[in-house]
């Protein structure tokens, strides 16, 4: 009897609870219940878990995932990780950045600031889902007016046209219309089919510059979105990629971004091309075409593919140049060799400009450096075609060049075959090379990245060789382990949060270093702090940079600036990729010791160099004990 009382009991208490969670949407961390500003998904009191903190108004950083970057509520579109209301900074911060970009795209398209006004803000719920959900614009309805501005931009920037009659936005009636433009900048007899037709822009070239303004609004902005209001329906709508035209160049980016991959829009592409130029470029046979890069010589690629065997990459350095990337008119040059690689060679001309004349050059010559240009062109012909830059070209390199120089290229080519330069060596990787030092009998230090990819996983390279210079090196030995600061991790932190993880020590099969020398550590004093924060401290570097082929190159009396507390510095010797790990030495009492290796370009807040970017590196407070304990 008592049994059954309290079995009866039981039952009676939990079924409150199960009501408070009996939504088939309870327990996702979604708050869905109308009244706490959920999708009205749960009656009121069946989400009560998810709606827990709205419900009493709480809004706080509770969740695990908290400050980490990334807004984590579902109720912003977020990963849904947390629990709504239980990631407030990450989200507030994530919101800030939404309006940001919207101001910026609204401002780039000519909008009108009270047309911007009434657009609203991107609050709502279903607001960055490339659908227009104002019911004021012709939307859907399921924003409240003025909560989605993003998605809704198109509708105002294309024309009234496009919104339905049935309550539209009423536009200043002060200002011109947004979309109208002066009769000549719209001359083209092209003009206003939605394809821009510019060569700058990546166009045909029917029409001159300027007088196609309205179709390349959007591509002259830079902005490469999904604000069509026919984007994301599964079909590409540019005219540029051969689509029917419905969407405005620039303006229908998911659909059209497989496509515009695709042979057959390569082949569009192609064939806009005047018929004797496009005879010369020829195929794309290379094994290397279709990868971004132009590697045929006779338009300023590479000399990878042999002429007329890369037509799609070479396409648009053989129009002389266009802005047609999504990241064209950015303020930073995304084009191959010069640039972050994101854009196809010759498409981002305006960018690139300033350093466009360093396209594909190297100082691979094993005289580089030497104060007398040895190429075919201006010199004894000792050199090839493109190999002694600094010496045909002169060293003055424009702030904008992707390599990590600081106006002028200082470096030079070192003596591989004496101590300490020849205890530094290059480190085969699968995929690429990085510098290393030997810091012991058999063990070599350089950069976590070099070793790890997100910082979870060890990728043990291949092979070390010391002392390499124009093929030949002072002894090599394969790679057996390799370890890696546990606290390491790829992202880069703001200055002083955590940059000072970034190096490895990898184990050889044999002690090289007995046979040609090993370079100890100097941990940073005091004193070596007080120097940096005052003029700086001069240091020597050497590495194997990408652009001086296996050549060793180094600097010489150049200054680290910057040192933070998370054992990392900040320095303006002259590196490149390739130079990851690579060592800075200082002389102390006599003896060359490694105080510093190479990590990654960076680009701080407050900088004492005379760019506006710096070389990161990390000291030997982060590593000399570790390495001191292995050797």
């Amino acid at each position: 009897m008592l049994r059954s009382v309290l079995t009866a009991l039981a039952l009676l208490l939990a079924t409150p609870v199960l009501a408070q969670d009996s939504c088939e949407y309870a327990n996702d961390n979604e708050c869905d219940e109308a009244r706490f500003g959920g999708q009205g998904y749960c009656d009121a009191g069946t989400d009560t878990a998810d709606c827990a903190l709205l419900s009493r108004n709480i809004t706080d950083d509770s969740c695990t995932f908290a400050n980490d970057g990334e807004c984590d509520e579902f109720r912003y579109g977020g990963t849904g990780a947390c629990q709504d209301g239980s990631d407030t900074a990450d989200c507030n911060l994530w919101q800030v950045t939404r309006e940001t970009d919207f101001l910026s795209r609204a401002r780039s398209l000519g909008v009108q600031q009270a047309d911007i006004e009434a657009l609203g803000n991107n609050t709502c719920r279903w607001s960055n889902d490339g659908e227009c959900d104002d019911p004021a614009l012709g939307g859907t309805g399921a924003c409240d007016s003025g909560t989605d501005a993003t998605d809704c931009l198109a509708r105002v920037d294309q024309g009234t046209a496009l919104v339905p009659m049935t309550d539209p936005i009423q536009l200043t009636p002060s200002a011109p219309q947004v979309g109208l433009v002066p009769m000549s900048a719209d001359s083209c007899e092209y003009a206003h089919d939605n394809e821009c037709d510019e060569a700058r822009y990546g166009g045909g070239g029917y029409c001159e510059t300027g007088t196609d303004t309205s179709d390349c609004r959007q591509l002259a902005a830079g902005i490469d979105d999904d604000s069509c209001r026919w984007a994301n329906d599964g079909a590409c709508d540019e005219a540029r990629y051969g689509g029917g035209g419905q969407c405005r160049d620039g303006t229908d980016a998911t659909d059209c971004s497989l496509y515009g991959n695709s042979p057959d829009a390569r082949a569009r592409l192609l064939d806009l091309v005047p018929g004797d130029l496009r005879a010369r470029l020829g195929d794309d046979s290379c094994e290397y075409a279709n990868d971004g890069e132009c590697d045929d010589a006779a338009f300023g690629g590479t000399v990878y593919c042999a002429s007329g065997t890369d037509a799609s990459d070479c396409r648009a350095l053989a129009l002389g140049g266009e802005d047609s990337c999504r990241w064209a008119n950015d303020g930073e040059c995304d084009e191959p060799g010069i640039g972050t690689d994101n854009c196809a060679s010759g498409t981002d001309r305006t960018d690139c400009a300033a350093v466009a004349y360093l396209r594909n050059r190297t100082d691979s010559c094993s005289t580089a450096f030497d104060g007398v240009c040895n190429e075919p062109d201006g010199g004894d012909g000792t050199c090839p075609v493109l190999s002694d830059t600094a010496d045909c070209l002169g060293r003055s390199r424009p702030a904008g060049l992707e390599n990590h120089f600081f106006g002028r290229d200082d470096r030079f080519l070192v003596d591989a075959t004496q101590l300490p330069w020849r205890a530094i060596g290059s480190l085969e990787l699968h995929d690429g090379t990085c510098t290393g030092t030997l810091v012991g009998p058999s063990l070599v230090l350089t950069a976590a990245h070099c070793v790890t990819e997100s910082g979870e996983e060890t990728v043990t390279p291949l092979r070390f060789s010391a002392g390499l210079s124009q093929g030949r090196n002072m002894g090599e030995a394969k790679v057996t382990g390799a370890v890696f600061d546990p606290s390491y991790r790829p992202d880069v932190a703001p200055p002083g949060g955590g940059n000072g993880h970034d190096w490895a020590l990898v184990m050889l099969d044999r002690p090289l270093g007995d046979e040609v020398g090993f370079l100890r550590i100097h941990q940073l004093t005091d004193g070596n702090l007080s120097q940096i924060a005052g003029r700086g401290l001069l240091v020597n570097q050497a590495g194997y940079s990408w652009d001086t082929g296996d050549n060793l190159s180094g600097n010489q009396g150049c200054r680290v600036v910057e040192a933070y507390e998370d054992n990392s510095i900040l320095h303006e010797c002259d590196t490149a990729q390739g130079d990851s790990g690579s060592p800075f030495l200082l002389n102390v009492d006599g003896e060359w010791k490694i105080i510093a290796i190479d990590s990654t370009f960076f680009n701080p807040e407050d900088d004492k160099t005379p760019f506006a970017v710096g070389n990161l590196a990390v000291d030997s407070r982060a590593f000399a004990a570790m390495v001191l304990q292995q050797q």
